[in-house]
């Protein structure tokens, strides 16, 4: 099949010899550099998709000064009408996908290839225009996060009572879920899975990507492993999703099923006015519990669903954010019923204390929350309040020689120190621990490059 979907090449330097330029402090000290350069062109974007091409709206979204010259102005207005195109052309071509791949119009996996490789290239144009956009990422009057910091007294008034046996037991009824048409990708069949998000919180439709072998009869029981993404990851919207590469068409290929869920306010989640998972940012630490809840009650269905197809095995792991959702299903999946309960987890540069990450992670300060949430009165004593929704309890709903974490020794980001801590009270094995010297990239990096991690990966999803 000629136009099958396709490893991009960016993928293919990152895995090559050349690659290993990237394992270095360097690098990481450069990456986290970085960061609030990117998120200013990301907030600069999701303003773009409210404003359209009017330029006096696009700095009302961004709440800045009024003394923007004429040159930044037609500037600005320029890279406005850019965008606008491209965010059209991306809804035309989204349009007609739906057509294809959930309304019944007959083609071939051919035809879907196609239109997917179409829908990716153009919702990279709109989502990630860091051509459209750069000239703002150093203006200097952007703030990268649109904060909404709710009141720390109403906020523990409302929340500090709630058991997180409740906020993150399994839900109580189960939705149908979707099946979309199929592509092949590079040794993969691939579908979109859809239902009604079961949250209390957060009420829209919940997306998970399926990678199967593409030569495995459709109804062979496959074992399946749920792997949640980290932030503000665009998913499928992009062509580049690297969860995808190193996971999803890593894995399935040896005989598994990858499900790869799309969190709330992420890709095709995302909310018109912010940027992939800024909602997550902007209210915490409401949004953190949210967040949590949402994907957690979705990776019961998700692992019923798996389960009625017979897989003999299922498992949940997630990167950064995505680990920290995981090491909250971890906790209490005993509370669930059987038919929804993980076998295993595998849990990657994961936190076990979200209020630690508030305060003391170099991202949160970097991204501006810490400050924000200082600002409207939190603090490490208030957000004590909090600790049952934001920490891991002292044993693990899954069996301890179930657990397989990775982490980085020198990750200040999710600050592996305290979860090593947690491994050590839950008596999760030495054995069934993969760590590197190194910083949360570097994680991601070793992951995405070393055939260390993908033997690792289908140990813990066959079972040792």
């Amino acid at each position: 099949m000629s136009n099958q979907l396709r490893t991009p090449r960016i993928h293919k330097v990152i895995t090559s010899p050349v690659g290993r330029l990237f394992h270095s402090g360097l690098f990481e000290r450069f990456k986290i550099a970085s960061v609030d350069r990117e998120f200013t062109v990301l907030r600069a974007r999701a303003a773009a998709d409210v404003a359209g091409t009017d330029v006096d709206a696009f700095l009302r979204e961004l709440d800045t000064p009024e003394s923007v010259d004429s040159g930044m102005r037609d500037s600005i207005s320029e890279a406005l009408y850019s965008h606008r195109d491209a965010r059209a052309r991306f809804q035309r071509i989204s349009d007609e996908w739906n057509q294809h791949f959930w309304n019944g119009q007959v083609s071939t996996v051919d035809e879907r290839n196609e239109l997917e490789t179409k829908r990716r290239e153009a919702g990279g144009q709109w989502v990630s225009p860091q051509k459209t956009f750069k000239f703002l990422s150093k203006a200097g009057w952007i703030d990268i996060v649109d904060f909404s910091i709710p009141d720390p007294a109403s906020t523990i008034e409302d929340w500090s009572d709630l058991s997180p046996e409740t906020v993150y037991g399994a839900p109580e009824s189960i939705p149908d879920v979707h099946s979309s048409e199929t592509m092949q990708g590079p040794e993969t069949r691939e579908y979109l899975l859809r239902f009604p998000s079961p949250s209390n919180f957060i009420d829209d439709e919940a997306y998970a990507r399926v990678y199967e072998p593409w030569d495995a009869p459709e109804s062979q029981p496959l074992p399946t492993l749920i792997f949640g993404t980290g932030l503000a990851m665009a998913c499928d919207v992009m062509e580049y999703w690297t969860e995808e590469e190193y996971v999803g068409r890593r894995l399935a290929p040896a005989g598994c099923r990858v499900i790869l869920p799309i969190p709330p306010w992420h890709g095709r989640r995302e909310r018109t006015g912010f940027y992939t998972g800024e909602p997550y940012l902007a209210k915490m630490p409401v949004s953190a519990v949210e967040l949590y809840e949402a994907q957690a009650a979705e990776i019961a269905v998700l692992t019923k669903w798996a389960r009625d197809r017979g897989a003999p095995r299922v498992g949940v792991g997630g990167i950064s954010m995505g680990g920290i959702v995981s090491m909250f299903v971890t906790s209490y999946a005993d509370v669930w019923p059987e038919s929804m309960r993980p076998d295993f987890a595998l849990p990657v540069a994961a936190s076990a204390d979200v209020s630690e990450l508030l305060f003391e992670s170099s991202l949160t300060e970097i991204l501006g929350v810490t400050a924000a949430l200082r600002e409207a009165g939190w603090n490490v004593d208030n957000m004590a309040a909090l600790d049952d929704l934001l920490t891991t309890p002292s044993i693990p709903g899954i069996a301890p020689d179930e657990i397989y974490p990775v982490g980085g020794l020198a990750d200040d980001m999710t600050k592996y120190g305290t979860l090593r801590q947690t491994l050590d009270e839950w008596d999760v094995p030495a054995a069934n621990r993969l760590e590197w010297d190194c910083g949360h990239f570097g994680v991601t990096l070793r992951a995405m490059r070393t055939d260390e991690f993908q033997t690792f990966a289908r140990e813990a999803i066959g079972g040792r």
